[in-house]
């Protein structure tokens, strides 16, 4: 998943309402991330009382993909928290390389092309996965190649084997995928989704960051452009009810005197003040600033509309980006 500090290329109008506590025909999941940090075990607290899952972004690959660098200290803090909110907690593994700010191709193919690379890494994500008592994991590797697609399909075998061996055979796991707009897209980017929605029991499309510091201003992930990777996700052989929709909470500033260009969404709100401007075809905010600054954002009411969208499209759920920058919304309760 996108990291705030890292420049990344990273519903349905159900036949029934959540009501009070219980669900009924159409509902959607939520999974809500976090990473550790001095705010995370509230954030994780106030969450889990609404989402299905908490995504704990807290494992990454050493720079030479033959281990799992050291973990941050406060995992189990936040799985344990997870839980006594309602919500299961899943570790996620990525190729995020504090040495680049960036995710990392190399390591990511260092990693899949070596099969003693695999099953360690496998084997080493499984046991920490159990040692802070989460409930499975998910496998975030991103800006990979189109050489990776088969070592990605096999890490996923060993991670699922491994985690089953130490946490169940019910564990959970599941994967977070870069958005593309068509088939060819999600294969050059190392996604065999067909081989992959055959092994994992969710599949995360990241339908954010369209549009980011790396780019021109414009959308974080406007609802025309997130109907394309839907539907390419799901030509490319994903089934509907093992997607999970990428929700954006947090927004990004282009323009002069923009030094760090990821806001929060009430950082967004605060700069953009009465020059803020919804857009119902985009589901998401934007504001041209007095200074030529130009700002787009995605908050609560866009977290509403693709919650909307999911049911629409009869996807499993959504997945919101992160509770560092944005809480999750509260007027919809979980459904398990």
């Amino acid at each position: 998943m996108q990291r705030r500090s890292a420049v990344v290329t990273a519903g349905v109008l159900a036949a029934g309402l959540v009501l009070g506590g219980g669900a009924t025909a159409g509902a959607v999941t939520t999974e809500a991330y976090i990473g550790p940090g001095p705010h995370a075990v509230s954030r994780v607290a106030d969450a889990g009382q609404r989402a299905t899952t908490i995504g704990v972004d807290g494992v990454t690959l050493r720079d030479d993909g033959k281990a799992l660098a050291a973990a941050p200290d406060g995992l189990a803090r936040l799985a344990r928290t997870a839980h006594a909110a309602g919500a299961r907690s899943e570790l996620l593994v990525s190729n995020f390389s504090e040495t680049l700010g960036d995710f990392s191709p190399e390591t990511g193919t260092a990693l899949l092309a070596d099969a003693t690379n695999r099953d360690r890494v496998a084997r080493a994500l499984a046991r920490t996965a159990q040692r802070d008592g989460f409930d499975g994991v998910q496998i975030d590797l991103e800006s990979l190649r189109e050489q990776d697609r088969p070592g990605l399909v096999a890490f996923i075998d060993a991670v699922r084997a491994a985690v089953r061996e130490r946490l169940g055979p019910s564990a959970r796991t599941s994967i977070a995928v870069m958005a593309s707009t068509d088939r060819a897209g999600y294969r050059d980017t190392g996604y065999d989704l067909r081989e992959i929605a055959r092994r994992v029991d969710r599949v995360v499309l990241m339908t954010y960051d369209q549009h980011g510091p790396w780019s021109g201003p414009g959308t974080i992930g406007a609802l025309p452009w997130t109907r394309q990777v839907v539907r390419a996700a799901q030509s490319a052989g994903v089934p509907r009810g093992h997607i999970d929709l990428g929700v954006a909470g947090y927004g990004y500033v282009w323009g002069p005197g923009a030094v760090d260009r990821s806001l929060t969404v009430a950082h967004a709100a605060r700069l953009a003040g009465d020059r803020a401007r919804w857009s119902a075809r985009n589901g998401e905010w934007s504001a041209t600033l007095a200074d030529g600054r130009e700002l787009h954002w995605s908050d609560a009411r866009s977290y509403r509309v693709r919650q909307d969208l999911a049911r629409k499209l009869s996807l499993h759920g959504v997945a919101m980006w992160s509770l560092d920058s944005m809480p999750l919304p509260k007027d919809r309760p979980r459904n398990r």
